[in-house]
């Protein structure tokens, strides 16, 4: 096992309540946080301090999407809706009433499409001028969390009926049905070399399975509470998982090895449940909480 360090660099404050929502920001060196003030933040993790509020919506925020070609940031609330705002002039420009339940996760497929997934149990593709494609109703549980296959046509859905759906990101036909966890799948993420999938959710247990079969290979219990996320850093030599439990862990890739726990009693971390993570690169993450902070950690050997 290597061991690695970790240290707390810098803390963002200013938002007055929960962070649920964390993504890259349109500027290099940047990113976005939203939560249940309905701020949308930007911050700048390159040169930390205060951050420039973009834009203020009328409800609880759960989920980001950036599309760079066309500037535009997407912002999925609680209500359902997508908030459509144009990153260069810092102004929201379209409000959509996409989903009758929450928008918990959002990613593109690719040049002309992207995917959200809500509370109300469906899919929605949408084209990147957001007319609606398609509809896909696989449970009657929210769906919670997406994770898009790196060279395979292939997208992995969390539900709260407790199982994990791969579709065809082309016909959007159901390929598989993934059965393990005991409790909603909150987390999901495929290595950057496509041969595995990490799932965790409401029952703390990290699942790793095989992407080629979706055959369980390793069950650890990683987590006291609920994991929230999990992300693969750039290179795909670590991967780090967050918790209700208020920690954020730092894992090996290859062996799953524990490397290293960032917590509040040895690091001064989060206080509250930790719900994002981001990698600004391989040696440095970003963690948000409940604790209405984001905190920019430096990773090393």
């Amino acid at each position: 096992m290597t061991a690695i360090t970790a240290n707390k660099i810098f803390t963002f404050t200013g938002h007055r309540d929960c962070i649920y929502a964390m993504g890259e920001g349109l500027r290099p060196g940047t990113f976005i946080t939203g939560g249940a003030d309905g701020w949308v933040v930007e911050w700048d993790w390159q040169n930390p301090g205060d951050g420039k509020l973009l834009v203020q919506v009328n409800a609880p925020l759960y989920s980001f999407l950036l599309i760079k070609e066309n500037e535009t940031l997407l912002c999925g609330t609680r209500a359902g809706n997508l908030h459509v705002v144009d990153m260069a002039e810092a102004k929201e420009t379209r409000n959509i009433e996409a989903h009758s339940a929450g928008v918990f996760d959002m990613l593109q497929l690719d040049a002309n499409r992207l995917v959200t997934a809500s509370g109300d149990g469906t899919l929605k593709v949408w084209n990147t001028d957001l007319a609606l494609l398609n509809e896909i109703n696989a449970s009657y549980k929210s769906a919670r969390v997406l994770a898009l296959h790196p060279s395979k046509p292939e997208i992995a859905v969390g539900y709260s009926d407790y199982s994990i759906r791969v579709f065809d990101t082309g016909t959007f036909d159901l390929l598989t049905e993934i059965k393990g966890h005991t409790n909603s799948v909150f987390a999901l993420a495929y290595s950057p070399d496509g041969k595995h999938l990490l799932s965790g959710g409401r029952d703390a247990v990290l699942r790793i399975w095989d992407a080629d079969n979706y055959a369980p290979l390793q069950t650890i219990n990683a987590h006291w509470y609920h994991i929230n996320c999990i992300r693969y850093s750039p290179s795909g030599r670590w991967f780090a998982t967050v918790s209700m439990d208020k920690t954020v862990k730092i894992w090996d890739a290859q062996s799953f090895d524990l490397l290293k726990v960032l917590d509040k009693l040895k690091n001064d971390g989060h206080t509250t449940s930790v719900n994002k993570i981001l990698w600004a690169d391989d040696y440095r993450l970003i963690s948000c909480s409940d604790d209405r902070t984001a905190v920019l950690w430096a990773i090393g050997l």
